[in-house]
């Protein structure tokens, strides 16, 4: 391909994709419009004497949806549905920094974990993300996850199921698959995959990816995979566990680790010999 070439097919490419998708700065300033509304100490420029206006909010969203072809029977129904929800948000967002609060004696304020915790952020840009796509809003949803997963390297799909009091704790590293299912007062540390056993494409829009019961703690660097993979409620799941298969409620799993002592004999060497 010559650079004559590469001009035709790039102007072709842009008009056939005008109007199809949203700008992404729109739906990254739409993002910090609606983040600073609900946590006010995120905005960028906090001011307690300077609140964020609903309304122009919801005009933003409304511009955004209009400005493509989003597929929408009704925007305005659809703007009316997503301020009606955000009450129910932002009592879920707030009991999520409630659970991560209380689940890292680090945390020494539920302002810290607001203002410092990736965990937090993701769940939060999660939860904006999943009430859009409910509402059948295409695209957005996932640029609004894509976003916080560059930002925080915390990856949740926009349709993913998460109940209340959701608990992410360091966080990076995090994969939670399309159809994974989570319960209440779940807690979630770095490295934790939620995954599917087959990428196929054909079985796009199945039940993929596992289902988590209540009160049910993954320790770092576990993956959990498969639609039928069930973890019943108040069970441990181990660090760096790999599981394909259901366990039951009040399980324990672990990875068993053997341990060996060294050769004690200073003449020998020892067996490991980390070079670096």
């Amino acid at each position: 391909m010559n650079t004559h070439d590469l001009i035709q097919t790039r102007g072709q490419y842009l008009e056939s994709s005008r109007g199809k998708v949203p700008q992404k700065y729109e739906v990254y300033n739409f993002l910090d419009e609606i983040v600073g509304y609900l946590f006010p100490i995120l905005s960028k420029n906090y001011n307690q004497e300077d609140e964020k206006n609903l309304d122009d909010i919801m005009l933003l969203l409304n511009r955004i949806l209009s400005s493509y072809d989003s597929c929408l029977a009704n925007v305005d129904s659809v703007i009316i549905k997503f301020e009606e929800a955000l009450p129910d948000l932002y009592e879920s967002m707030t009991k999520d920094a409630v659970a991560i609060c209380e689940g890292d004696p680090a945390a020494k304020s539920i302002e810290e974990v607001i203002i410092c915790y990736p965990g937090f952020y993701g769940i939060l840009v999660y939860r904006i993300a999943h009430e859009l796509d409910k509402l059948s809003i295409p695209i957005i949803p996932r640029i609004l996850t894509e976003y916080s997963h560059s930002k925080t390297g915390i990856d949740i799909h926009a349709k993913a199921k998460i109940g209340k009091s959701f608990c992410i704790d360091h966080g990076t590293g995090i994969v939670i698959g399309e159809t994974s299912e989570i319960g209440d007062s779940v807690k979630i540390y770095q490295g934790v995959t939620l995954g599917a056993v087959s990428v196929s494409k054909k079985h796009a829009g199945k039940k993929r990816h596992p289902t988590i019961g209540n009160n049910t703690v993954i320790y770092a660097g576990s993956t959990i995979l498969g639609g039928n993979t069930i973890i019943g409620h108040h069970s441990t799941i181990g660090g760096t566990v790999w599981l394909t298969h259901s366990v039951d409620p009040y399980s324990v799993v672990l990875n068993q680790v053997k341990v060996h002592l060294k050769n004690n004999n200073p003449d020998q060497k020892d067996v490991i010999d980390f070079v670096i």
